[in-house]
């Protein structure tokens, strides 16, 4: 008789799958099946939500215009009969506006060429009396707004020393640099929007007539007062900056 077999029962396995490989494939792997194809159209498919909006009954639509236009003259309504209403929808007015401008500037370079206004030599205290004399003998109504805030006052001669400082080398002082100076000399906190209007005051109270005007050291007190009419408007309450203690 002949010997056993010694075959290894591992290697018997291992050949009995690559014979069953070739012969199901000719002896290649087969490649990886590509990811099923989405439905014509599905990536385009609407939300419930949208499908909800466009299916709402023409009737419910109308109802909710209807009652939109109820609201909308009721609100007009109130706000003609009620002065403290209307106040405090153009409180939030204003400050929806303030917020869009504050979202607008940020990041905006300064216009080019915009020139720089030059201040006398005054002080911070005279400052402040020539632009309370200023607004003393002004008639224009935000004037007399300016006159009931003195803390306004003092804001617009803190701005002034800060334009004056930043301004002596020629050149228009910055949003920025405003801001910076403004907190560390006098501990003032501003946003964009407010130390753009107070550049702009500034500007403005120097310019011809104005109780910063340039060469007006012996005539001040004699000069026209200057209308405000023609400068942005002096939204005082958008100006309440935030003072740290020095």
């Amino acid at each position: 008789m002949g010997k056993p077999s010694t075959v290894d029962p591992v290697e018997q396995v291992a050949e009995a799958e690559r014979c069953f490989r070739m012969d199901s494939d000719d002896g290649t792997q087969a490649p990886p099946s590509a990811p099923p194809l989405s439905e014509p159209g599905e990536e385009h498919r609407l939300t419930a939500e949208e499908l909800a909006f466009l299916l709402r009954d023409p009737a419910e639509r109308a109802r909710e215009a209807d009652r939109a236009a109820r609201s909308n003259r009721s609100r007009t309504e109130r706000r003609a009969a009620d002065p403290a209403y209307a106040e405090r929808l153009r409180a939030g007015d204003r400050e929806r506006q303030r917020r869009r401008r504050l979202r607008q500037s940020i990041g905006r370079p300064e216009p080019p060429g915009s020139p720089v206004a030059f201040l006398p030599d005054l002080s911070e205290a005279e400052a402040v009396r020539r632009l309370t004399l200023h607004l003393e003998r002004s008639t224009d109504r935000q004037a007399v707004q300016l006159r009931r805030r003195p803390e306004r006052v003092r804001l617009y001669a803190e701005a002034f020393v800060v334009y004056r400082t930043l301004a002596a080398g020629g050149d228009r002082p910055t949003r920025g640099a405003l801001a910076a100076l403004l907190k560390s000399r006098f501990g003032r906190s501003v946003t964009p929007s407010q130390v753009q209007k107070l550049r702009d005051h500034v500007e403005a109270f120097a310019t011809p007539g104005g109780p910063w005007a340039a060469g007006t050291a012996g005539t001040a007190d004699a000069a026209e007062p200057l209308r405000m009419k023609g400068i942005a408007k002096a939204d005082t309450d958008s100006h309440a900056s935030r003072q740290e203690p020095r």
